[in-house]
């Protein structure tokens, strides 16, 4: 009877370790996220733009400026049950339109932003169950400014081109993911990571 409920034992163990492991072999993440701009963008764009419309209203001209967003793609490892690194890189651009007078009859120049970063990222999770997560994470990286300005009379020539290379670095100060092999995600960013995004990946 002994060696009956032995036996009995060690199959249910090892069903529940079976029942487990397709989720604890899941080390591996990656995945896409978008939002509208990082805090890093805003108050570059933010400081261009107040200047550019202070010399727009000097001159009686008008400006207008377009954001187009921030994309981003991330891949993690799960080195620990609380612990996963990886990396994430991120794009998002601007563009400034400068008219000759209020009435935007003909335009005098347009410029172009970018800013990709590459940022090395290490998250901690403090909620760790099979449909849900909860973290928070570190970014440290480099990023690449673009920038071009173009004639509004010859919009197919660059009139003056430039570039740098910027310290990157984001804090997320808050993210939820929802979901077990597929997931969806929710991040409060400060920094080159969109201070709000939404998402969806995989963990394989």
């Amino acid at each position: 009877m002994k060696k009956i409920c032995l036996a009995v034992m060690v199959v249910l163990l090892c069903g529940s370790v079976s029942a487990q492991k397709p989720h604890s072999d899941l080390h591996h993440e990656l995945g896409i996220n978008a939002g509208p701009v990082s805090f890093a963008g805003s108050f570059f764009y933010g400081t261009i733009g107040f200047f550019t419309a202070l010399g727009g209203s000097i001159g009686h001209q008008a400006v207008d400026m377009n954001l187009y967003g921030h994309y981003n793609l991330h891949y993690y490892y799960q080195v620990a049950p609380w612990c996963q690194v990886g990396v994430k890189g991120s794009t998002e651009c601007a563009k400034i339109t400068r008219f000759s007078d209020t009435l935007r009859t003909s335009v005098t120049s347009i410029d172009r932003y970018a800013i990709i970063t590459l940022m090395p990222s290490v998250r901690f999770t403090y909620l760790n169950r099979p449909w849900v997560r909860l973290y928070s994470g570190l970014d440290l990286g480099c990023g690449y400014l673009a920038s071009d300005s173009r004639s509004g009379k010859s919009s197919e020539s660059d009139d003056s081109a430039g570039s740098n290379f910027l310290f990157a670095f984001n804090v997320t100060a808050f993210g939820v993911n929802v979901g077990k092999g597929f997931y969806g995600l929710f991040e409060l960013n400060a920094g080159f990571d969109s201070f709000v995004k939404v998402g969806i990946g995989a963990r394989f």
